[in-house]
């Protein structure tokens, strides 16, 4: 081996010996911030500097070592659904309608995609959980969206018998669901407003009705 073949490979030890230096040093942050981050997520959803530490290794190398994917994008997607406010009717507020559709797209990627069962069913709850806000927010398609959010409870129970959340949810949903079903069916039909013998408008008193 010649003196530069020598110099040569002595300086590409010395580049990943810092590599991996500067790689531990993220991943010791990115654990740090993960930890940090979760505490604030509980006292400040809203956030915008949650799970997102400075790294040294640029292209994501430190979570890729420690296999933190599946984990961030669950964590920043609810924290979406958070934001979303589900226990609330926010029929004026565009801005928390989106976080909502936001949180669902992503909650049901992880549905699908994660290599956790746990998650994945609790993703598929939290998604059943917004079929509850949407329900809410319009009584039109109240039974559709409530059938959609008693699926995706089925799915999460499917995905993780031991998801009690899920389980509980199940049973308001049926509930809920049987409840717009008989409201429904109790609605009176549509009136026929041409007139005629038939009870519509054309037989009603002027500005008795439209």
């Amino acid at each position: 081996m010649t003196a530069r073949t020598r110099l040569v490979l002595g300086g590409v030890c010395v580049v990943v010996g810092a590599a991996l230096m500067l790689l531990g040093a993220d991943v010791w942050r990115i654990g740090a911030n993960m930890r940090e981050s979760d505490a604030r997520f509980a006292l400040a959803p809203a956030d915008g500097e949650l799970w997102s530490p400075t790294r040294l290794v640029p292209f994501g190398a430190a979570e890729r070592v420690l296999r933190l994917e599946d984990d961030l994008a669950y964590r920043r997607a609810v924290r979406l659904f958070v934001l979303g406010r589900p226990r609330e009717q926010p029929y004026s507020d565009t801005e928390v309608i989106a976080q909502r559709g936001r949180a669902q797209e992503l909650l049901e990627e992880i549905v699908g995609s994660d290599q956790l069962s746990a998650r994945r069913s609790a993703a598929s709850n939290l998604v059943g959980a917004l079929g509850f806000a949407n329900a809410a927010l319009d009584e039109s398609a109240q039974a559709s969206y409530l059938q959609d959010a008693v699926e995706d409870f089925q799915t999460a129970i499917v995905i993780d018998p031991e998801n009690d959340d899920a389980k509980y949810n199940l049973e308001v949903a049926l509930e809920r669901l049987a409840t717009a079903q008989k409201s429904s069916d109790e609605q009176p039909p549509p009136q026929d407003t041409r007139g005629g013998s038939g009870a519509g408008a054309g037989t009603g008193r002027p500005g008795s009705g439209y």
